[in-house]
């Protein structure tokens, strides 16, 4: 999954966003990132504290996401069996590609 996420690595976060059942990521470039699992943004629980920070590391592991950003803030997206909200986990929006969905 890893390879795939590599593609927002290195941008701005420019909107961080809490929806009904999701929170969503918007990056330079028009890249979206929807998340429907559970989530904990590390260092404080207001999401905007993603806003103008840079995407510096994703990191998959066997559970959890991980996504690290400039300024020290880091998302940990749950990943497990009891972690579900909805039909799908992750999906990727990138300008010009198919959108990429994670069950």
């Amino acid at each position: 999954m890893t390879s795939q996420l590599a593609v927002f690595v290195g941008l701005g976060v420019t909107d961080a966003l809490k929806g009904h059942d999701d929170v969503q990521l918007l990056f330079e470039q028009d890249i979206a990132f929807n998340m429907y699992h559970a989530l904990r943004l590390c260092h404080g629980d207001d999401l905007r504290a993603l806003n103008g920070t840079t995407l510096l590391k994703v990191e998959e592991k066997p559970a959890q996401l991980l996504l690290s950003c400039s300024h020290g803030t880091r998302l940990d997206i749950a990943l497990g069996d009891g972690a579900y909200h909805g039909p799908e986990a992750l999906a990727l929006h990138v300008p010009g590609h198919p959108t990429m969905v994670w069950n």
